[in-house]
């Protein structure tokens, strides 16, 4: 699903670049390639960083899906690498597919150079499709919006969403962010919606490091997993701004849930 041309030269250069890189990457048939990448190199650095430290709670709830599977994980956003974490847990002790894609906004991982490295470094380009902070590009939004569903909608595919919108960087990790009544567009169009509760990582993989292999016990990583979601009651008013709220925050209270468990 590609975008027009007048969306695309609303970008810059360099968002354009890594559009086209990320773009390239998505492809299904690719897909043995970046997750033989992406588990040997970002699976070796999660292991080293945090691999004594996992409590994984729920996992349950998707060990019982497979290859074939489609499916929408949205989790709370401390860290830049939670969703490395869990993606960690899903490639390593569960069946799923390995078809995994991140929307991101594109502040520094589309917009720098620096980011593009680090965006095909970390994840095989596939911090993919970009949400663009420049209120100018909202219609390229749209766009990636409707890819997002288009990608759901093939077997096999993961997304994975923060409904938070950007990290939460405030002092308690319990006091969630407004969710972003695009995240709940993505659950209300998904097979499939898993919640996700994620704590115990910090930005420095320096100090994760140290702490994984000299002093693991009071520095969990905690990772938990809930049932499945239902929004079946919002799915037949799905195109109002309304119900996509609704939905974006169920998804965050029933986050909201496994924290407090």
């Amino acid at each position: 699903m590609r975008p027009p041309n007048e969306l695309l030269k609303q970008l810059s250069p360099t968002e354009r670049v890594m559009f086209e890189l990320g773009d390239f990457f998505a492809r299904p048939e690719l897909t043995p390639v970046g997750s033989a990448y992406t588990a040997a190199v970002m699976g070796a650095l999660i292991w080293s960083c945090g691999g004594n430290r996992l409590e994984i709670d729920g996992l349950e709830h998707v060990q019982q899906l497979g290859k074939k599977d489609s499916f929408l994980v949205v989790a709370n956003h401390r860290s830049f690498f939670d969703f490395f974490v869990i993606s960690y847990v899903l490639y390593f002790k569960t069946n799923v597919s390995r078809r995994m894609l991140y929307p991101t906004r594109s502040t520094f991982f589309y917009d720098h150079p620096a980011g593009t490295v680090m965006n095909l470094a970390m994840s095989a380009g596939r911090m993919f499709p970009p949400i663009l902070r420049d209120q100018k590009k909202r219609e390229f939004n749209k766009y990636s919006l409707e890819r997002c569903i288009d990608e759901l909608a093939r077997p096999g595919t993961v997304l994975c969403v923060h409904p938070e919108g950007t990290r939460n960087k405030g002092p308690d990790p319990l006091a969630f962010l407004p969710a972003q009544p695009g995240a709940g567009r993505l659950a209300l169009a998904a097979p499939l919606t898993i919640p996700v509760f994620i704590l115990g990582m910090s930005n420095s993989l320096g100090t994760e490091l140290v702490w994984n292999w000299t002093n693991p016990t009071p520095h969990t990583i905690c990772v938990r997993f809930g049932p499945p979601l239902d929004f079946e009651d919002l799915k037949p008013k799905a195109n109002t701004l309304r119900a996509q709220k609704l939905a974006a925050d169920r998804c965050m209270a029933e986050i909201a849930k496994l924290a407090r468990r």
